[in-house]
């Protein structure tokens, strides 16, 4: 199995990936409430639209998805990287790879795609679309845990230098000026 590894960003797929299911549990809410025929072709459309990104969202990054649901954090790839740090990283994800989990929503994504918008009020489709939404729910609330470590991380750091640095923090925060002393009042 050939894994891809994005340079720029990790967790791009994963963003994809959850903003889609996001964006079909929408559509698919709005086209199951709707009334005129002409409003649920259009909903129907967009929920397959979203739910078709989601799937190859999902195919291209699931190594990613799984990963970041455990707690693990993804890491660009870039010079500065040292080996071993990427080799714990891949580590991490491969670790986090059940075969069977894989497949069970790959499953549960095609089974949606087929299903939409004819037969999506069967019980067997509103358990997938949970199933999905619940992975989705999980795998963003662990993506915006890293994005929030990363720039609390990145403040310290910056609050350290400035410490370092005296004329480095007064750049960082600005003092407002000071009040000026009226001498004639009227």
């Amino acid at each position: 199995m050939a894994i891809e590894m994005r340079t720029e960003t990790p967790l791009r797929g994963v963003i994809d990936f959850y903003q889609a299911v996001e964006r079909f549990v929408r559509y698919c809410s709005m086209c199951q409430n709707s009334k005129r025929p002409e409003d649920k072709v259009s909903y129907s459309k967009e929920a397959r639209e979203n739910l078709d990104a989601a799937y190859s969202a999902y195919l291209e990054s699931f190594p990613a998805i799984f990963s970041t649901k455990d707690g693990a954090k993804p890491i660009p790839i870039s010079l500065e990287v040292k080996t071993e740090e990427l080799k714990r990283s891949l580590e991490v994800q491969l670790a986090s790879l059940d075969k069977q989990k894989i497949k069970e929503y790959l499953s549960m994504l095609n089974n949606l795609k087929k299903y939409c918008p004819r037969n999506c009020s069967s019980k067997k489709v509103k358990k997938d679309i949970e199933k999905v939404k619940k992975l989705a729910e999980d795998v963003k609330k662990a993506t915006e845990t890293i994005y929030l470590e990363d720039l609390l991380d990145m403040t310290k750091k910056q609050l350290k230098e400035a410490a370092e640095d005296p004329e480095k923090f007064k750049s960082m925060f600005p003092l407002p000026p000071k009040p000026v002393d009226i001498e004639y009042r009227g």
